[in-house]
């Protein structure tokens, strides 16, 4: 579906005229389709439709769960007709407006509400003295493999050093290169770069062999600078997105938290924090081996597994790849997760010092929130979704109730 089609269902779908087939068409999109290319559609139609009723936070707060029982009714209801007829039928308007918010968060699109100037404040928000704001200060590093260090920056396009007869190079749009240099033969013995990335950044880096990588905030990646033998092996710390160079006579393995990722040539994500229990491996598309203590799981694409690297134990499931990626699109994206999960995912990102829970909270959320925002602009919508609080004094997180 292109931003044009889904933009034009989107605004019929706000002005309570759409066909229980284009609705159907809508909600299959919302469930299935990129969550990144959904919210900007969302963000574009709602700018332009400053008419939606505006809804008083205890009625927010109070009806989101009902909300949600109005849209799966919904879905049930249009399953059972035959005849294709305008679904103001079967809710009112404020109904209507109201669940299709609903439907936004419960299907994990966006953390979104009603910007106009009548929206009732948010209290604890009024309080807050400070904000954190994204790190701007600090730079990903690359270390080589005598130690020597490069931080780079904006401006430090072209040539950057050179490594065992390999070029490694700043490229325009910032990603970093491996260019192999010919030359008579060879070295038996590899050496190491370990590429970094701070919090509030994420990188790409081009291996050797033509493998790309996107590194997630927070994170880092060990790698040769020319792959030698039979495997090509690199160690994760943190997060990234590969996309591996084909090659049948040599496999690409990912070391992380002591699991082990084996592929051929293949789209994948790895998740593996040094503060998380669990190893998490994503499957995009070809297929992935994943090891743990002699056990394996064998991926196909949209499958995920878990490892849970105090028990070895390993869970596999299907899941929304997307979503699992929405941070390489510059999102959060959150899947029925506690405050306590959301405050590890955005630490990682912004400059938070320190958090104080004041009490114990059970709510959970689901949403995609951009990376590029304030983080008081998520405490906010948080906020309107559950009865919560959060106070931000420099650096500070208080969460409350």
């Amino acid at each position: 579906m292109d931003n044009y089609c889904l933009q034009d269902l989107l605004t019929r779908y706000f002005d309570n005229d759409i066909s229980r087939t284009d609705c159907e068409r809508l909600l299959k999109y919302l469930d299935e389709g990129d969550p990144s290319v959904i919210s900007a559609a969302i963000d574009e139609v709602l700018e332009r439709k400053k008419t939606l009723p505006v809804f008083s936070r205890q009625r927010q707060v109070h009806t989101y769960n009902q909300l949600l029982a109005v849209i799966q009714q919904q879905q049930a209801d249009m399953r059972r007709q035959t005849v294709s007829r305008p679904l103001s039928v079967f809710l009112s308007p404020w109904v209507w407006a109201a669940a299709m918010v609903a439907a936004v968060f419960s299907i994990g699109l966006i953390l979104y509400f009603n910007s106009s100037n009548n929206t009732p404040p948010v209290t604890a928000m009024e309080t807050v003295t400070d904000d954190i704001l994204l790190p701007d200060h600090n730079q990903a590093i690359l270390t080589l493999a005598d130690g020597r260090t490069v931080v780079l920056s904006d401006t430090s396009e072209g040539i950057l050093a050179m490594d065992l007869g390999v070029r490694i190079r700043m490229a325009a749009d910032g990603s970093i290169l491996y260019e192999p240099i010919p030359a008579k033969g060879g070295n038996e013995n590899p050496v190491y770069n370990t590429f970094s990335t701070p919090k509030g950044h994420t990188h790409r880096l081009q291996l050797p062999d033509g493998t790309k990588v996107w590194l997630n905030t927070a994170s880092s990646l060990h790698y040769p600078v020319a792959f030698i033998g039979a495997v090509r092996n690199v160690q994760l710390a943190g997060e990234a997105y590969f996309e591996v160079e084909p090659d049948a006579l040599k496999p690409f393995i990912v070391e992380a938290n002591g699991s082990t990722v084996k592929v051929l040539g293949t789209h994948f994500n790895v998740s593996a924090y040094a503060d998380q229990q669990e190893t998490t491996t994503t499957l995009v598309e070809g297929a992935v081996d994943v090891f743990k203590n002699g056990k394996s799981v064998a991926l196909k694409p949209g499958q995920q597994a878990v490892v849970d690297e105090l028990t070895g134990a390993i869970r596999q499931s299907q899941v929304n790849v997307h979503s699992v990626i929405a941070w390489k699109e510059g999102y959060f994206r959150f899947d029925n997760e506690s405050i306590s999960d959301i405050i590890n995912k955005i630490s990682r990102w912004y400059d938070i010092d320190s958090v104080a829970y004041h009490r114990q909270f059970t709510d959970r959320f689901t949403g995609t929130f951009q990376r590029s925002k304030q983080v008081s602009q998520l405490f906010s919508n948080l906020e309107k979704l559950a009865p919560i609080k959060f106070e931000i004094k420099e650096g500070r997180v208080v969460i409350m109730k």
